[in-house]
């Protein structure tokens, strides 16, 4: 996972160097390290890592990859004119597809309790960004199953499941979380948020603010917490959710975090 947070960087700025069009020259720098990627209208015709030039799209593929191992990255578009003619790629490759290459790497191999992690049970959804972003696009056909879906809205923990999907698809939905191609259904409840609120601040017990009788157990506990966590978490209300609403969706969560985890150890007092 190591080359993951850096990918993740350059693959958003290509992305939105495709989206608008751009023209110019994108300066990488980390590690004590420098390389460059040209561009001509969203097309990328040129790179480099440590001047070593490339002359395909594997090549292209190989320096920008290579480039994603390094930390702290510092990027710097130029608008430069466009690259010497001899190293100018015979064939360019569209940035945004460029992007999609380096990010299937990126997530390959990840194990699925490490995507679980990142992607919880939220129900996810195909963003604006994400529909512009594979318009048009040569996707495998997990990908292409996986996006049926987030079009309907998915919860995250039953693509590995769904027909086409499994755990390339699994991955998939967190590669596009990373670059905001997907996020979170908004869908939060608010009365329930209230309510919980009301209770959070009169001290209710950790059975109350579970729902659950007195007397129900762990089992019970861990069952009613990811139920109430699937409608109140600060992602379920949306991007564009106040930040009030989310910091206080945010103390509610750990509120019944630390409720589950009282009953889960007998400490409910």
């Amino acid at each position: 996972m190591r080359a993951l947070p850096s990918a993740t960087t350059v693959c958003r700025v290509l992305i939105g160097l495709d989206r608008a069009d751009a023209t110019g020259t994108l300066h990488v720098r980390g590690e004590g390290r420098t390389a460059t990627i040209s561009l001509e209208s969203s097309q990328v015709v040129g790179a480099n890592v440590d001047r070593r030039v490339a002359t395909s799209h594997r090549q292209v593929f190989e320096n920008v990859l290579q480039m994603c191992e390094w930390e702290g990255l510092a990027l710097r578009l130029a608008q430069s004119p466009a690259v010497a003619t001899w190293w100018k790629l015979r064939d360019p490759i569209r940035a945004r597809t460029l992007a999609l290459q380096i990010m299937r790497a990126a997530v390959k191999g990840i194990d699925a309790a490490s995507v679980r992690a990142e992607l919880g049970d939220a129900v996810y959804h195909l963003t604006e960004a994400g529909e512009a972003f594979f318009l048009g696009a040569e996707l495998r056909p997990e990908e292409t199953a996986v996006l049926f879906w987030l079009r309907r809205g998915v919860p995250a923990e039953e693509v590995s499941t769904l027909p086409g999907c499994g755990l390339a698809g699994y991955r998939f939905v967190w590669m596009l979380k990373l670059l905001r191609a997907a996020a979170p259904k908004a869908g939060g409840s608010y009365p329930l948020l209230l309510r919980k609120r009301r209770e959070v601040r009169r001290r209710a017990s950790a059975h109350a603010l579970l729902d659950l009788p007195e007397g129900a157990g762990g089992r019970e506990a861990r069952l009613a917490l990811r139920k109430l966590v699937r409608d109140l978490h600060p992602d379920r209300f949306g991007d564009g959710a106040l930040p009030a609403l989310r910091r206080a969706s945010g103390e509610i969560v750990t509120a019944l975090v630390n409720a589950e985890a009282r009953i889960a150890s007998g400490h409910t007092e």
